[in-house]
């Protein structure tokens, strides 16, 4: 025991790890960095491990303090602040961890950053037709929030606030705002003036036209019209005169044919009787 308190404690070896979750990043995008410490090969729970970035141009891009979990892990991340105006080039991270305000370990890595390919922003509806349709966006401002409207007016969305990812998409369900057949424009736009436009049509929800119906029974006889108003009366027409004489000619003809049927009436009576005698 006397020796115990005679010799020195001898310190745990620490060992800390480091890594990013990717090697290189367009600029504005997110930097995950997680470690693990361990002490005598042990997990080292509890300890701060300080977290710093530094850029192309020596200033520092971001720092934080960590505290390791059971499991003696730790983990952060951030976006540049300066977005897709940050420096590109070689990005240093320094962790370090300690125990008790002394430094115990250490690790330090690298990533690189390149510059941001412009994006023309660009939607994608689908389906393109019917009530309801996924609006997917892409080349937005990373964390904007996106206003989709209807020709020009917002119209709700599903979420309700749509945000942009760190790589420029975002996905939004919207319905149509008219029953009404026809194309109509879908407009998506962030926080700054980036728009892009695509055209949903609303089908036509009527049906085919159906054959026609059977004849209905024949209505009741309509009233009878109303008399017409009496014409007016004709112009007096012109008086004749109508003679009572006879003509002479015609008098003497009649007398002849009389006397012609007597004296055949004679005739025929003489020669009757001669036939008969």
């Amino acid at each position: 025991m006397a020796l115990a308190m005679i010799l020195p404690a001898m310190a745990a070896t620490y060992s800390l790890t480091a890594a990013t979750d990717q090697t290189s990043y367009a600029q504005g995008a997110t930097v995950a960095i997680s470690g693990a410490l361990t002490a005598d090969g042990s997990a080292a729970a509890g300890l701060l491990v300080s977290v710093k970035v530094t850029d192309p141009l020596g200033n520092d891009a971001y720092t934080t303090i960590v505290t390791t979990d059971a499991a003696g892990a730790y983990s952060t991340s951030f976006e540049h602040q300066l977005g897709t105006a940050q420096p590109a080039g070689t990005y240093t991270v320094q962790a370090t961890a300690s125990q008790s305000g002394n430094q115990v370990a250490t690790k330090t890595i690298t990533y690189t950053v390149t510059s941001a390919v412009t994006v023309v922003p660009k939607i994608t509806l689908s389906p393109s037709t019917g009530l309801v349709t996924t609006v997917v966006g892409e080349g937005f401002t990373a964390a904007d929030t996106i206003t989709i409207s209807w020709g020009t007016t917002a119209i709700p969305t599903i979420p309700q606030i749509v945000s942009v990812s760190s790589s420029g998409t975002f996905t939004a369900i919207v319905s149509a705002q008219t029953a009404t057949a026809g194309d109509y424009t879908i407009t998506a736009a962030d926080q700054h003036d980036n728009t892009a436009t695509a055209t949903f049509t609303v089908p036509d929800m009527k049906g085919a036209t159906g054959a026609t119906g059977a004849a209905g029974p024949k209505g009741d006889t309509g009233a009878t019209g109303a008399t017409g108003a009496t014409g007016p009366s004709g112009a007096p027409g012109e008086v004749t005169t109508q003679s009572s004489d006879i003509p002479l000619t015609a008098l003497a003809l009649a007398v002849v044919a009389l006397i012609i049927g007597l004296i055949a009436a004679f005739i025929a009576f003489t020669l009757r009787r001669k036939i008969a005698s």
